[in-house]
């Protein structure tokens, strides 16, 4: 498979530093309430916005998909996330969840998904915690509609809507949604078993908001869909991984699981492919 792109993917050694400066009580530490749910409709500017900006170029066998470079959006932030940005910090707890920097497994997710996923435009897809979104534009661009939710607004009005406007134009306002807020937020307000696919990827570092994805994904996924959550083996130095949240997975009973894909090189990542366990 050809599969070029054109940005720097963080070391081994970054990756597995992820998060020990933000947990640190030296760090400087945001305390805000659940993010509230909000759905945030594309706006003229946002579609004008990926004109103005450097994309890069995710090249795939048959698709190209366009983004912006994350970057270049910090004088455009506001607020927490501005200060996350100028601290160099990539994530900050419950204020700023990294949605502005593209993930390994997120390259890894919309991979495996060129490569072995039937996506057409009967398709109906939600993306949990999106930021740039490359997942989720793949199956825009092979004719599915899809959802994107991310915590914060501000990435999904800088990056991840100006980057759907990039790939698929006018359509997104006939083809795309967009959730702002935290995934107990979404659940309550979200259809129940209306998604054939759920993506995810770069979600489960943190062990104590396993309860709360995974309530999502059992309100949202069809009985016959399937979730795919790409992610680290282990997050060193915070807790999750793919083993735990299989742990968390068999505790609750409700999706069986797989290992679809693994990535040996650098950091371990792996794919998980969940599915509804069928009546005994």
């Amino acid at each position: 498979m050809s599969f070029s792109f054109k940005f720097d993917i963080p070391g081994a050694e970054e990756e597995n530093a992820i998060k020990d400066e933000l947990i640190d009580s030296g760090s400087k530490q945001l305390t805000k309430p659940v993010a509230s749910y909000e759905e945030v409709l594309p706006r003229p500017e946002h579609e004008s916005l990926h004109v103005d900006m450097e994309k890069s170029v995710l090249d795939l066998v048959t698709i190209k998909v366009e983004f912006l470079v994350g970057g270049q959006m910090e004088r455009l932030l506001r607020g927490d996330i501005l200060d996350a940005a100028e601290g160099n910090l990539d994530i900050v707890p419950s204020v700023y969840e990294g949605g502005m920097k593209v993930w390994e497994c997120s390259i890894d997710l919309t991979e495996y998904m060129e490569n072995h996923l039937n996506i057409d435009d009967e398709t109906k897809v939600l993306e949990l915690g999106c930021g740039a979104g490359l997942p989720g534009l793949l199956a825009c661009l092979k004719g599915a509609s899809v959802d994107f939710q991310d915590y914060n607004k501000q990435v999904l009005e800088l990056i991840t809507i100006p980057n759907a406007f990039a790939n698929i134009g006018a359509r997104v306002k006939k083809r795309c949604r967009f959730f702002a807020g935290d995934w107990s937020a979404l659940k309550d307000n979200i259809t129940p078993s209306q998604y054939d696919l759920i993506l995810t990827s770069e979600t489960i570092y943190n062990t104590s908001c396993y309860q709360s994805l995974i309530a999502v994904l059992k309100k949202a996924i069809k009985h016959t869909g399937s979730v795919f959550v790409s992610a680290k083996t282990c997050y060193f130095g915070v807790g999750g991984g793919t083993r735990l949240f299989e742990d968390a997975l068999v505790k609750d009973g409700f999706f069986t699981s797989r290992v679809a894909f693994v990535v040996d090189t650098g950091v371990q990542r792996e794919i998980l492919e969940l599915r509804v366990k069928s009546p005994s």
